[in-house]
């Protein structure tokens, strides 16, 4: 534990001299200001749905006169209802219509990527609306309208979410939690650049010693930034869930830091590797502010699940068990990651001799 102290006090030394701890500091401080005083509280997109209602059922729920504020388009058959679906790939479709027994059917068109969420939420709100607006004799006469009320059979946080909040999970794990591969690759090129690593080599401590050091200043510097981000739009609330997903994060990205490392002598020559990594570790991030797109192969991505578990952990409702299948399964990860990075980096580090 003294020879792990003592690297990470070199390795902090050594962040400092590279810059890339204060420019990370640095830097979450720029992004929490501009979610608080620069990115709008307000700035919200209403799903778009194109609805084929051949009933006087429902009618209630939007007109044509509220479609841009509300992204609801009435049309008059089920043909425009695909024709607009398919112009706009983010569009849902809904058509009501009248059996001959009475009975209201209600049916619903999505896009081939749509999140089976997104469609169990629409058909509970429907189910909900129509069971108030519809009776066997014909709708309701509207002073009874006044006396009832529609709400979620599930209700959370995120009914009304600030935009400059909503998209923290997205921020903490691209501004923190990933960003340990740039990191990486800086203090473990710069060691190698600077053949530093050879005389480290010479001494009783060992390579797991050395990565260790260089995860845990990492960790710290992340930590660091994700209290700067958190604390000051989020609060305390989910703070303890928000932080065991975060750390999992850190290590993940920094694992993959060694591997890419240990490629590259130069910090410089991985930076297109990194770049397209972030790049492909953000894809997840579209499912969240569009839950209409929801391929399954999004969730073989790590950062998924850390994206999600963050979801849930900040803006709680009974939603727990995603927290606890991200954080399994990004430790899950890490006892995979953490040791063959490792093995990785002394092997390819033994051919520098």
């Amino acid at each position: 534990m003294k020879r792990i102290g003592s690297l990470f006090q070199k390795d902090i030394v050594l962040g400092i001299k590279n810059i890339f701890v204060i420019m990370e500091l640095a830097f979450a401080v720029f992004i929490a200001l501009l979610l608080l005083f620069i990115i709008p509280e307000d700035l919200k997109t209403e799903p778009l749905i194109f609805i084929h209602n051949s009933t006087e059922v429902a009618q209630s729920i939007g007109n044509e006169a509220e479609a841009e504020e509300t992204g609801r388009y009435y049309v008059d058959s089920r043909e425009e209802v695909v024709i607009g679906m398919e112009e706009n790939r983010n569009a849902l479709g809904m058509i009501i219509s009248q059996q001959d027994d009475g009975q209201y059917q209600v049916e619903f068109l999505t896009q081939p990527n749509t999140s089976e969420q997104i469609v169990w939420e629409m058909e509970r709100e429907m189910s909900d609306l129509l069971a108030i607006t519809a009776q066997t004799e014909g709708t309701y006469p509207p002073d009874v309208f006044e006396e009832v009320a529609v709400t979620a059979l599930q209700s959370g946080v995120r009914d009304s979410l600030p935009f400059n909040k909503r998209i923290m999970p997205a921020v903490l794990m691209m501004m923190v939690g990933i960003l340990g591969l740039f990191a990486m690759i800086s203090l473990v090129g710069q060691e190698r650049s600077d053949q530093t690593i050879r005389a480290y080599r010479a001494t009783p401590a060992s390579l797991w010693e050395f990565i260790i050091s260089k995860h845990l200043v990492i960790l710290v510097t992340g930590l660091g930034s994700f209290l700067i981000l958190y604390l000051p739009l989020i609060g305390w609330q989910g703070l303890l869930y928000s932080l065991m997903i975060i750390i999992l994060t850190i290590i993940m990205g920094s694992s993959i830091g060694v591997i890419l490392g240990s490629f590259f002598i130069n910090p410089l020559g991985g930076m297109l590797w990194v770049m397209l990594l972030m790049m492909f570790f953000a894809l997840p991030a579209t499912s969240l502010f569009s839950p209409i797109f929801s391929p399954q192969w999004l969730r073989f991505i790590p950062s998924y699940h850390s994206i999600f578990a963050l979801d849930a952990a900040i803006f709680p409702d009974s939603n727990s068990h995603i927290i606890w299948q991200g954080a399994a399964i990004l430790a899950g990860l890490n006892l995979l990651l953490v040791p063959l990075s490792s093995l990785i980096f002394k092997k390819m580090i033994g051919r520098d001799s």
